[in-house]
């Protein structure tokens, strides 16, 4: 009986093992924020990706997506610059650990948070893809010198299906009045259109293969379906076997107890 028990579980975990491969899934970027996480999904889903969203501890999540879809969710993702990560604020730049810092490296982190605190205030315009913001800000002229210019350097990379060249004037009074001592025409903007996602070659034919009567799937994803259609039925079969292995055990059982009470009754 140790022996069936032991047979028993080697064929259960089998199963198990098998119906996991069937379903492999890989996370696709990890220790994301949950804004980026969601944008993510939001991207994946809208483009007929199936996604889950994982959180991993310390407020971080992954992303995980099925092996059959890595290529085309990476895709999609690339072309609409996700994850874009997490800008630092003024704040976080600032931020000292007791460490006494030169006035020059005051100026630079100075500039440098300036300009991603715009970036960021620009990616939120609907469209936008990708916000930069490089600013050239030489040090206060000593007296008697004569003030110098401010400059400031704008990069857009803006969807697909988006036109936003006409709020280019509004970005550049955004750009000037964000930055004290910055004139108008000293904002140059550059704006670029991102490239749509490629699909797979084989799967922009939209051709379909009708793998079960009333089942078709895109036949760049023929061999994953038949691999888990295989691999339900080897399960099935399995089961069935365990079902009618423990069955006749049963079986054998009761007729060994009614051959045991019959020849006892005959000794009596």
């Amino acid at each position: 009986m140790l022996k069936r028990l032991t047979a028993l579980r080697r064929i259960l975990a089998y199963c198990l093992l098998t119906l996991a491969l069937a379903g492999c899934k890989t996370d696709i970027y990890t220790d994301l924020s949950e804004r980026e996480a969601n944008a993510m999904m939001n991207a994946l889903l809208s483009d007929g990706i199936e996604a889950e969203k994982t959180a991993i501890g310390d407020g971080l999540f992954s992303v995980t997506v099925a092996d059959s879809d890595l290529r085309s969710a990476l895709s999609i993702l690339d072309a609409q610059g996700l994850p874009n990560g997490d800008r630092d604020s003024i704040g976080q730049i600032f931020a000292k650990s007791g460490i006494v810092s030169s006035p020059f490296e005051e100026r630079v982190r100075y500039i440098y948070a300036l300009g991603e605190e715009v970036g960021q205030t620009l990616q939120q315009i609907d469209g936008v893809m990708v916000a930069r913001v490089h600013l050239v800000m030489p040090e206060e002229p000593e007296l008697g010198q004569e003030y110098p210019q401010y400059y400031a350097a704008v990069f857009i990379k803006q969807l697909p299906g988006y036109d936003l060249d006409f709020l280019m004037p509004q970005v550049r009074r955004l750009v000037e009045a964000s930055i004290e001592g910055l004139e108008y025409d000293n904002v140059a903007v550059v704006l670029v259109e991102a490239q749509p996602a490629q699909a797979p070659e084989t799967l922009q034919t939209g051709e379909f293969v009708e793998v079960l009567p009333g089942v078709r799937v895109a036949e760049a994803t023929t061999r994953t379906a038949w691999t888990f259609i295989g691999s339900g039925v080897a399960i099935i079969v399995l089961l069935l076997g365990v079902v009618g292995y423990l069955v006749y055990g049963q079986l054998a059982l009761r007729r060994g107890a009614n051959a045991a009470k019959n020849e006892v009754v005959e000794l009596g």
